[in-house]
């Protein structure tokens, strides 16, 4: 008889360790799917609308795919109009990556519609990249947009249900997220483009203005995300996987192009001896007066041109699809960008739009003809005739002036390398021996590599009244620095790529409640996967360090 019950009881043992492993997925899965949806303010949440309007779009379409440079580049009630049919923009995040976006659109593919594929010229856009994390959040508002997902990807899905579950709950518990400035859900318009305003008070009254009129970029441009144009940034595999989505395209009935996205001249990258270095102002016309510099325009040299020209015919030879243009005409002047090398600002918009629309309209009619007039207004940018070359000692830290004519963090002095917190100030005056007196100007950056070196430092703050611009690539590698306090406001504050690189591994980002960070477009996703959180907010406040400023 006791024999008899060895099966039963090893069984039940069976089900009861399979319980006690999977209870936790079970519960994750329970609130995820059962809980009302908490992303739909943010910039994932638009995810949806975009799907929901591409699936119910009628006739002939136009559907650009891509990622943020889509939705930040393209007018489309200007291309609906010239060609006749609806135009929906299904670019949203480089975050979900370009797979997931192929994946989702293509099911909405029929006989006459056009497509243009047109991801940002990055390794991760142009790879078969995949974020479980950053699918779930956009995916929080309709969890039946799953199963477009292919079983390739599952496992990285549900190895973030749990985290994502857990940010969740605490959004249930303490209010869903609405975040400040350009990346909320709100923003996007009927056809799924970013058209960002802002109110403002004049002469007493308030009015809406345009939000995106300008560029915002510390030196015009991000010098940690380099526009390489190599065929090293394209993956072989997800080259194959794109000409498998064409074809399929094609064999409904579609027509497919290939479109360049928009690329900050700055951040082109030249080959020097091995290393990928932006052109910088060297990409550009500058018209210089007794006073400042304008940047007037693209000077692209024969190496920069060159690469362009390579890599156009890399992929000519490789895509199963027509290139609208050549990549030199989407090279465009800093002028024309907002906050990324890749996010363009309204006048960027017009200038892409009438690029890309007449490309479109000549291939599809056979014709030179150019219906979109080419806008002749550029925003104005200049630099400052100061000392760029100086490096100023000024307290703690050590700075140098950038070309949008704020300084930078270089480094630590004497003084700041004895201390164990830092605080950066707001503004700065210096002497500057080019112009031949003192400046003041807004401290808006911290550049690669500024804390390396340090032994004794542990805490860098940044108060409420700055306006933070970027924190480069690797700014805390190789350094005594393990925490990092943020109390200004989000918007406009660019984390720089691989920001964290080389830091300590106990490295934290504390941020101030409801300042944002954890939604933002920039520095949502700086959590790496299978690491404690990096980015947690605080209870503490900017006068906590009070003392530390002085």
């Amino acid at each position: 008889m006791k024999n008899a019950k060895k099966p039963l009881v090893s069984c039940l043992l069976i089900v009861l360790t399979v319980l006690l492993l999977f209870s936790p997925f079970a519960i994750a899965s329970g609130v995820y799917f059962g809980a009302d949806s908490v992303y739909s303010n943010t910039f994932y949440g638009e995810l949806n609308e975009k799907y929901d309007a591409l699936y119910s779009a009628e006739g002939e379409k136009i559907v650009l795919i891509g990622g943020s440079s889509v939705a930040f580049g393209y007018n489309s009630e200007t291309l609906s109009e010239l060609f006749d049919r609806p135009v929906i923009n299904f670019g949203l995040y480089a975050e979900l990556g370009t797979k997931l976006m192929l994946d989702l659109a293509e099911d909405a593919i029929h006989e006459g519609d056009i497509v243009l594929l047109a991801p940002e010229l990055d390794p991760q856009t142009l790879s078969l990249y995949f974020s479980g994390s950053a699918t779930l959040k956009a995916l929080d508002d309709d969890a039946s947009l799953l199963r477009s997902v292919k079983r390739s990807d599952l496992a990285s899905l549900w190895g973030a249900l749990w985290s994502v579950t857990g940010e969740k709950l605490r959004y249930l518990r303490e209010g869903a997220p609405d975040p400040v400035g350009v990346y909320n859900s709100r923003n996007f318009n009927e056809y799924g483009d970013i058209v960002y305003t802002v109110k403002e008070t004049v002469d007493g009254e308030e009015i809406e203005v345009d939000g995106r009129a300008e560029n915002v970029m510390d030196g015009y441009f991000d010098s940690t995300t380099s526009v390489i144009p190599d065929r090293s940034i394209v993956s072989g595999d997800f080259l194959d996987y794109l000409n498998a989505f064409i074809d399929r395209a094609k064999k409904r009935g579609a027509t497919v192009y290939f479109a360049f996205c928009p690329i900050n001249a700055m951040a082109l990258s030249t080959d020097e001896n091995g290393e990928e270095t932006p052109a910088s102002l060297d990409a550009l016309s500058i018209e210089y007066g007794e006073t400042k510099g304008e940047i007037t325009g693209v000077s692209l040299s024969e190496e920069l041109l060159d690469r362009c020209d390579a890599f156009e015919y890399y992929l000519e030879r490789n895509l199963h699809c027509r290139i609208l243009g050549h990549m030199e005409d989407f090279v465009y002047a800093p002028n024309y960008f907002y906050d990324t090398n890749f996010h363009l600002n309204t006048a960027g918009v017009e200038r892409h739009t009438a690029g890309i629309g007449n490309l479109l309209y000549q291939a599809e009619n056979d014709t030179d003809a150019t219906p979109l007039p080419k806008s002749g207004w550029m925003p104005r940018l200049y630099l400052p005739l100061g000392d760029l070359d100086a490096i100023y000692d000024v307290g703690d830290l050590r700075y140098r002036l950038t070309y949008s004519d704020t300084y930078s963090v270089v480094g630590l002095t004497d003084e700041g390398l004895q201390k164990e917190t830092v605080v950066l100030p707001r503004e700065i005056t210096v002497f500057d021996q080019k112009l031949g007196r003192e400046i003041t100007l807004p401290v808006s950056s911290i550049e690669t590599g500024a804390f390396s070196g340090a032994t004794r430092l542990k805490t860098v703050v940044i108060g409420d009244a700055n306006r933070m611009k970027k924190i480069g690539a690797r700014a805390f590698a190789d350094s005594s620095v393990s925490e990092l306090y943020l109390f200004c406001p989000v918007e406009g504050f660019l984390a720089g790529k691989d920001m964290l690189g080389g830091a300590r591994s106990d490295f934290r980002i504390y941020v101030g409640r409801d300042l944002g960070y954890d939604t933002d477009y920039s520095w949502s996703e700086i959590n790496v996967k299978g690491q404690p959180k990096v980015l947690v907010e605080t209870d503490k406040t900017f006068a906590d360090f009070a003392d530390a400023g002085n």
